[in-house]
């Protein structure tokens, strides 16, 4: 197995020959999460040249890339095929890391989690588009999953300030349509917690104003056990009291009054959802990350796709957000 290093300087030496769009990479680089960010890391490569590795990257037929806007994508020649003519040559849009990059390990292999806020440069003006979160699992060498999820809403409704600035780039093109919510069947199934240790069990039973910070691995539980991650009471002392941040599409909040009381407002909201997961509840001893499918008992939501991150310090959380696209629901 080469370095990722190496595995740079070999796909640049390919790529100087010409790259076809419909190659197919068999022989896998044998790099886990730590590996992939390294590639993808790399200061040799450009934006477009990123996007070209990540393909040779994964996996020959068991892989998965799935974008908010344009949905999911199986296998790598049909990824490529997508994500190249798609991404490879918008400029004009940045990817801002919000977060530093956490990784994974567990039984199926390893993971890696990155959030991010997009941004359109569009001439003189530099503008916030939505935040949002990629999810990459890796095994046996390859990457097999890679899902972005963020909030579409404001980009099929752009402020009235982006425009102007839209058409000095475009020109007398105009953009097309975006597609509507794409439509997943998503591999799911009801989340199944880590049992609670006796330490979070006595936790449980003490009064809500008498309980402390928590091990890290029992915040996890809380947080990947619905009945308990939804329901503020159980949470609301876990949030470092001046130090915490709550992201949602299209809110933030800071520090545990302000939390508790959104928190509050929502908990009819919260308590009729029903949560399903996909794939692997991620812990690393100071995040919690976590994939889901989420349905309203009233039917105001219909297979909301979602990714939650929530990181601990002191044994309290100093930072949680739910990513999902608000046009979906």
């Amino acid at each position: 197995m080469s370095s990722p290093s190496v595995g740079v300087g070999s796909f640049l030496a390919r790529a100087g020959q010409g790259l076809s769009i419909d190659r197919r990479v068999e022989e896998p680089h044998g790099f886990d999460a730590g590996g992939v960010l390294q590639v993808l890391d790399d200061s040799r490569l450009d934006s477009r040249s990123v996007i070209e590795a990540l393909t040779d990257l994964m996996h020959p037929t068991d892989s998965m890339y799935f974008d908010a806007i344009f949905g999911a994508f199986h296998g790598q020649v049909a990824i490529r095929n997508w994500l190249v003519p798609t991404m490879g040559d918008i400029s004009f849009i940045e990817f801002e890391p919000t977060a530093p990059t956490e990784v994974f390990s567990h039984a199926r292999g390893t993971s890696s989690i990155d959030e991010w806020q997009m941004w359109a440069n569009l001439g003189d003006d530099r503008l916030p588009l939505p935040r949002g979160v990629s999810t990459r699992h890796y095994r046996d060498g390859w990457v097999t999953w890679n899902a972005d999820v963020y909030d579409t809403a404001p980009m099929r409704v752009p402020p009235p300030n982006v425009a102007p600035a839209m058409a000095e780039v475009m020109g007398d093109a105009e953009p097309e349509p975006l597609p509507p919510p794409p439509t997943v069947d998503w591999p799911s199934a009801p989340m199944v917690p880590p049992p609670p240790s006796d330490a979070l069990r006595e936790w449980l039973d003490t009064p809500s104003d008498h309980r402390g910070p928590l091990d890290h691995a029992d915040i996890h539980t809380v947080m990947v056990t619905p009945e308990l991650g939804l329901d503020p009471d159980v949470v609301g002392p876990l949030w470092h009291p001046s130090e915490s941040r709550l992201v949602e599409p299209t809110a933030e909040f800071t520090g545990a009054a302000a939390i508790q009381a959104h928190r509050g407002r929502r908990r009819d909201a919260r308590t009729s959802i029903t949560l399903e997961q996909i794939g692997p509840a991620l812990f690393n001893g100071s995040c919690t990350a976590f994939e889901w499918i989420a349905q309203r008992a009233d039917g105001d939501w219909s297979d909301v796709r979602g990714t939650s991150v929530c990181r601990y310090g002191d044994g309290l959380i100093t930072y949680a957000a739910d990513y999902y696209d608000t046009a979906a629901t």
